[in-house]
């Protein structure tokens, strides 16, 4: 039912293309935990080909991400839809399942290394590569929880 395939010696990389429902929700969750390595690959990545993400495809990821871990096998989920990645945010999961835009970012990701900021790939300033902000622009608060406070719009960043 899901297409996977083995990206490298210790990545097996799993593609959802169908939108979570109730009435396919246990089985993509029995395909995907069947498909994780017991010995082998020591880290999985979810590569999620829908912009729709449902609560039972949160739930499904949170789950296959707890038995993963039980295994001792990482997880990061690839979600190359803009709406998706802002779901995962909205949700709070951004950073819980290792979300990246792009396979070679997962990989990335679950090696343990931060994930590469948009304004840094598109090239735009404020990002650590680029020139300091100019005097008096104000600048954006640094920290984990730096923007919690600010109100969340969906398309906005």
């Amino acid at each position: 039912m899901l297409l996977s395939y083995h990206l490298d010696a210790t990545h097996l990389v799993v593609e959802l293309g169908e939108v979570v429902d109730l009435d396919n929700e246990a089985a993509i969750e029995r395909e995907i935990v069947r498909l994780l390595p017991c010995c082998g690959p020591r880290a999985i990545i979810v590569d999620l080909h829908t912009p729709l993400l449902t609560p039972r495809a949160l739930g499904l990821l949170l789950r296959v991400r707890g038995q993963a871990e039980e295994r001792g096998v990482s997880m990061a989920v690839v979600a190359g839809y803009d709406k998706a990645r802002e779901v995962l945010s909205a949700a709070g999961l951004h950073r819980v399942l290792r979300v990246a835009p792009t396979l070679p970012g997962a990989e990335l990701r679950n090696r343990g290394c931060r994930p590469e900021r948009e304004a840094s790939r598109n090239g735009k300033s404020g990002d650590r590569r680029s020139a300091p902000p100019a005097a008096g622009a104000a600048q954006r608060p640094l920290g984990p929880h730096a923007d919690t406070s600010r109100p969340r719009f969906p398309g906005e960043r």
